[in-house]
């Protein structure tokens, strides 16, 4: 298995086409499951507000388990971006920029894929000890840990996606060697 840190490792050689076609149904995938994951949200949020009442946070963390893997999911197609790109950035100095431009975006969501590995570590680490009881400030913001950093899969990170899709997708058309 390929991990994070490793991935550039060893990489089969692809022609820019199939890169291209890689990072077109990974792309498409991401988009695809935005909507399941606002979904994956509200029903964690539901739980959430449950717990409140109840005091019982078995709900919230099969809900939470739930979502961290649509955003294994969605992490995975931005790592899978991210593979095709470096190897075509490795063949077309503009694709190096593009990569060079969305690098921030791109290891962030790496890095949450990475964290992700560890389902059950990761919903663990989103409840804090409040007096008697625990509290899961991820849900109530939005915004989950993961390694010492918020992420959540929201409007900004899908407008990320967009542009990132839309450079490479620039580069390509632009490209001699590819078929428009």
């Amino acid at each position: 298995m390929r991990d994070v840190p490793n991935r550039h490792r060893g990489l089969p050689s692809r022609t820019p086409e199939m890169l291209y076609n890689v990072v077109r149904k990974f792309y498409r995938g991401a988009v695809s499951h935005y909507d399941l994951i606002q979904e994956k949200k509200r029903e964690a949020h539901a739980c959430w507000e449950q717990m409140q009442t109840s005091g019982d946070d078995r709900p919230l963390r099969a809900a939470l388990t739930t979502l961290f893997l649509e955003f294994h999911f969605y992490v995975t197609c931005w790592l899978q971006i991210e593979l095709a790109l470096y190897r075509l950035a490795r063949q077309d100095e503009r694709l190096a920029l593009v990569m060079d431009t969305f690098r921030a975006a791109l290891e962030r969501h790496v890095a949450v894929r990475e964290q992700l590995e560890q389902t059950e570590a990761c919903v663990a680490a989103q409840f804090t000890a409040l007096g008697s009881g625990w509290s899961c400030p991820g849900i109530e913001q939005d915004a989950y840990l993961f390694d010492g950093f918020t992420f959540t899969v929201d409007e900004s990170s899908l407008v990320e996606l967009h542009a990132l899709y839309a450079a490479i997708e620039e580069q390509r058309r632009l490209s001699p060697n590819e078929k428009a």
